[in-house]
């Protein structure tokens, strides 16, 4: 991930609440896990799955009927799809890197159980309008279907602007 990316990863509400009965602040991320887990990696085309369990590896979408191809067509309004990686079973999108809006998306299915597999996106944050444009969409998105999302160190946040916003000045003044 660039430097200028903010990574959010999207999760349903009613999961986190059937899970932990109320909303936590924080969802463990296993930082040492996934470092063990890259290091050791022979293979990226089969990705095993971690032998740890954490906020990324938690099936959250097991027992939440959404209806994706309306996800997909939200996304579809914000960014295009990449030329790569979509298949029966996932989508990419990919903004345009050279007028710094290197967003993306990706989200990943099993189409007939019709349930999500992985959801997240990353924000380009060298331009303002692009923030405004791209990551203000995927937030409504995110209200408009009762989802959370959470960082890559596992704050858990209500998909509102202004609290995201926080949580990237607080990225960037560490």
């Amino acid at each position: 991930m660039a430097v200028w990316q903010y990574q959010l990863n999207i999760i349903p509400k009613k999961a986190i609440l059937d899970k932990y009965e109320k909303i936590p602040n924080e969802l463990s991320v296993d930082k040492d896990g996934w470092k063990r887990y890259w290091e050791n990696l022979d293979n990226i085309e089969n990705l095993p799955e971690p032998d740890f369990k954490d906020a990324k590896t938690i099936k959250w979408w097991n027992n939440v009927k959404i209806d994706i191809k309306e996800i997909i067509n939200q996304i579809d309004n914000l960014i295009s799809r990449a030329d790569w990686g979509n298949t029966l079973n996932s989508k990419n999108w990919k903004g345009n890197s050279d007028l710094k809006e290197d967003n993306d998306c990706f989200l990943s299915f099993d189409p007939k159980r019709q349930i999500i597999e992985d959801f997240y996106f990353r924000t380009d944050l060298r331009n303002e309008k692009n923030i405004d444009k791209f990551l203000s969409g995927m937030l409504r998105i995110c209200q408009d279907n009762n989802l959370m999302v959470f960082n890559k160190n596992g704050n858990l946040f209500e998909p509102r602007l202004e609290l995201i916003q926080n949580d990237i000045k607080n990225k960037f003044s560490q």
